[in-house]
């Protein structure tokens, strides 16, 4: 098979390279490690590169997806140990696998979400009473119609509390949560979007002076109608 997913993670300051950067830096990586990649036809080819549910500037994730067509004849071990080397900090590979799923059977995505504030706060209820609205109004950009008003929680699939819930740090009372949202070509919604309205929500219990946002999982839609944990 000459098609491969790669999963790989990008942390650290990596999470500031846009989606278009982080294409030319696989393109870049996988010319210096020399690897066997097969291009388009036409008058400008390029590499047969193709992206899964891209991530927003600033946002970390350690569960990104990336399909390549390389000539036959490579393995998966050599694609990960030359790709791996060949990558700029913060960009690691994790896996090299065969092609399972679709990326337009994605349905959703999970992502851990740490909020810091000026004071601590009673996480629990404030998370509870803000996602147990039937409606909470945002606007979203779309492709077609530009901006458009919508339900957040048409988008929400679930979130849940760890047990260490507070901590203080250097920049104020962090507290963090899972929070899964819909995800893929049928209904999505950037993570953002959802703590930006959280964090209007919370303005009269405690200021959120920052937020930081990192993918943990994305899910697709399995046979019997639930979810599976993996996309591969």
């Amino acid at each position: 098979m000459s098609k491969h997913r790669i999963k790989f993670s990008k942390t650290g300051m990596a999470k500031y390279i846009s989606h278009l950067d982080l294409l030319r830096c696989f393109t870049r990586s996988i010319m210096r490690a020399e690897l066997p990649v097969k291009y388009s036809q036409g008058f400008n080819p390029h590499q047969k590169i193709t992206f899964s549910l891209p991530l927003s500037i600033g946002v970390t994730s350690e569960c990104e997806f990336v399909d390549i067509d390389f000539e036959d004849g490579i393995t998966h071990e050599e694609i990960l140990s030359k790709l791996d080397k060949s990558l700029p900090p913060d960009i690691s590979v994790l896996k090299v696998d065969n092609i399972v799923k679709s990326a337009n059977d994605i349905v959703s995505a999970e992502y851990r979400v740490s909020l810091f504030t000026d004071e601590e706060f009673d996480c629990e209820k404030q998370l509870r009473d803000f996602f147990g609205q039937g409606e909470v109004s945002i606007i979203k950009k779309t492709k077609k119609k530009g901006e458009v008003q919508v339900n957040l929680m048409d988008f929400v699939k679930s979130w849940s509390l760890p047990k260490n819930r507070h901590e203080k740090t250097k920049d104020g009372i962090r507290t963090e949560f899972s929070l899964t949202l819909s995800a893929g070509g049928q209904s999505n919604l950037k993570p953002e979007i959802a703590v930006e309205a959280l964090c209007g929500y919370l303005a009269s219990c405690a200021k959120v002076m920052s937020y930081d946002i990192h993918r943990t999982n994305i899910y697709c839609q399995a046979q019997n109608g639930g979810l599976i944990e993996e996309f591969s």
